[in-house]
C-alpha cells in the first residue's frame, strides 16, 4: 500500500471513530421504559416532564442497563459487592435516632461502579441545577474519600451532617397526627385484595413469631389497609400501607407497615441473578448490610401458598415488608444551603456505601481487591458519570417535549439544564 493509500485508510478509520463517538455525544439518550410510563399516574408523568431530577429517579433501570453496556468489557474483572442499587442524594433520610441512605428496593450484588456512577450522576445533576458545577471535582473527591474510608473501616460513622438537625426540626408530628396522616395516604382497595392483605399478614406473623419470639402476639393484626400511590422510582410498583395493632391493643401505639412488591431486575447483565427462593431477601440484605435505619419490622415474604393471596394473582414470596418511623424525613435537593453541606452528605453516603459493600465477606483480601479495582477504574468512573447525565438530559428534553402545550414551569425550563 503506497503512502497516499495509507493516508486515505487512516482518514477513513478516523472518520468512522468520529461518527461513532459523535453518535454517543449527539444522539445517545436515556429514555424511560414505555411500559412504566403507561403505568405511571398522570400527575407523575407531568412531574417527570417538569423536572429532570424526578426523571433521573424514574429511570434507574435504564440507567443501570446503560452502565452495564458502557463498562461491559471491564465488569467481568471487577469483584462483586453488595449494592444499594439506586444510590442518589435524595435517598438520604433522617430519623430521630440516625441518618443515611435508605430505600433498598433495587439492592443486589454486582460491581461497585453501579452505585458509584449512580451517586456521582446525582451529584452532577444537582450541581447543574444549583449552578455549583465548579465544585464537581472536589465533591467527587469527597465521595471517593468516603468510600475508601468505609471499605477500610466498615463500622466508622462520620460526624453528623449539618442538614440532619434541620430535617429533624421540621414540623414534628404527634403520634396521633402521624397515624392520621398515614391513613390519609391509603387508597381504596377491593374486598378481595383486603382479604388477601389480612391473610398475608397473618401468615407473616406466624413466621416472625418464630424468628422474633419477643414480638407481642397480635402485633401484625390488621386495623386498616389501602393501596399506596406515592414515590417516583417506585410509583409503578404495587405498594400497600397497613395500620397494624403494634405492641398493644391501645390504638395510640399502632404501627404503619408498608408492603412492597419486588422490583424485577432480571436482564440487567452486570448484576448477579437474585435467589429463586425468597427473592426479596436481596432487599433485606441491602437494608441490613448497607442501611443504617432501623425498622421494628423488616421481613421478606415467606415461601407460603396463601389461597387468598393467590386469588388476586400475586404471591407472598414476591413482597417485602417494613415498618415506618414517625420521625422519618427525606432530603430534598433544595434543603442543601451550600456546597459545604452537600460535601458532608456526599462523604457520609460514600462511607455508608463502602462500609456495606463487603459486609458479607470482610476478609483483608476482599478489601484489597476492591481497593485495587477502584484505583484502576476511578478516573473512568469520574468521566463517565457526567456523560451519562448528558444522555439523561437529552432523553428528558425529548420526553418533556413529547406532547403539545407548555409542560415546564418557569423555574425549571430546559435551558436551565445545560449539557
Amino acid at each position: 500500500m503506497d503512502l497516499r493509500a495509507r493516508r486515505f485508510a487512516v482518514s477513513q478509520v478516523l472518520a468512522i471513530c468520529l461518527v461513532l463517538g459523535g453518535a454517543r455525544t449527539a444522539r445517545a439518550q436515556l429514555r424511560p421504559d414505555p411500559e412504566a410510563i403507561k403505568l405511571a399516574p398522570s400527575e407523575l408523568v407531568e412531574r417527570l416532564r417538569a423536572n429532570p431530577l424526578d426523571y433521573f429517579r424514574f429511570v434507574n433501570r435504564p440507567w443501570i442497563a446503560r452502565v452495564c453496556e458502557v463498562f461491559a468489557q471491564d465488569i467481568p474483572s471487577l469483584p462483586p459487592v453488595r449494592l444499594h442499587g439506586d444510590a442518589h442524594l435524595e435517598q438520604f433520610a433522617v430519623t430521630d435516632d440516625t441518618w443515611g441512605l435508605d430505600d433498598f428496593d433495587d439492592s443486589a450484588r454486582g460491581p461497585a461502579l453501579v452505585d458509584m456512577i449512580r451517586f456521582l450522576g446525582s451529584i452532577d445533576l444537582t450541581l447543574r441545577r444549583r449552578e455549583w458545577t465548579r465544585s464537581r471535582e472536589p465533591l467527587f473527591d469527597r465521595f471517593f474519600a468516603g468510600y475508601r474510608k468505609g471499605l477500610a473501616e466498615p463500622d466508622y460513622r462520620p460526624p453528623q451532617p449539618a442538614v440532619v438537625g434541620r430535617l429533624r426540626a421540621q414540623a414534628p408530628r404527634s403520634r396521633a397526627a402521624y397515624l392520621e396522616w398515614g391513613e390519609a395516604q391509603m387508597q381504596p382497595m377491593s374486598e378481595a385484595s383486603l382479604k388477601a392483605v389480612v391473610a398475608g399478614m397473618d401468615a407473616l406473623a406466624r413466621v416472625m413469631l418464630v424468628e422474633q419470639p419477643d414480638l407481642p402476639p397480635g402485633y401484625l393484626t390488621v386495623a386498616r389497609a389501602g393501596w399506596l400511590r406515592t414515590g417516583v422510582g417506585s410509583a409503578v410498583r404495587a405498594k400497600i400501607l397497613i395500620r397494624v395493632q403494634g405492641p398493644s391493643a391501645d390504638p395510640e401505639d399502632d404501627e404503619l407497615v408498608e408492603a412492597k412488591e419486588l422490583q424485577d431486575l432480571s436482564g440487567l447483565r452486570c448484576l448477579e441473578a437474585p435467589p429463586t427462593v425468597q427473592p426479596t431477601l436481596r432487599v433485606i440484605a441491602g437494608a441490613t448490610q448497607v442501611g443504617r435505619l432501623k425498622h421494628n419490622i423488616l421481613a421478606a415474604g415467606p415461601e407460603l401458598v396463601i389461597p387468598e393471596v393467590m386469588a388476586p394473582g400475586r404471591q407472598l414470596r414476591d413482597w417485602w415488608i417494613r415498618s415506618w418511623e414517625g420521625s422519618y424525613r427525606e432530603l430534598r435537593i433544595d434543603d442543601l444551603r451550600s456546597v459545604q453541606e452537600m460535601k458532608e452528605i456526599i462523604y457520609d453516603a460514600g462511607v455508608q456505601l463502602g462500609g456495606g459493600a463487603l459486609r458479607e465477606t470482610r476478609t483483608p483480601a476482599d478489601r484489597q481487591r476492591q481497593l485495587a479495582s477502584l484505583a484502576r477504574m476511578e478516573r473512568r468512573i469520574r468521566d463517565e458519570a457526567p456523560r451519562l447525565v448528558d444522555e439523561l438530559l437529552r432523553g428528558w428534553k425529548e420526553f418533556a417535549a413529547s406532547r403539545a402545550g407548555p409542560v415546564l414551569p418557569p423555574s425549571s425550563t430546559m435551558a436551565d439544564w445545560p449539557e
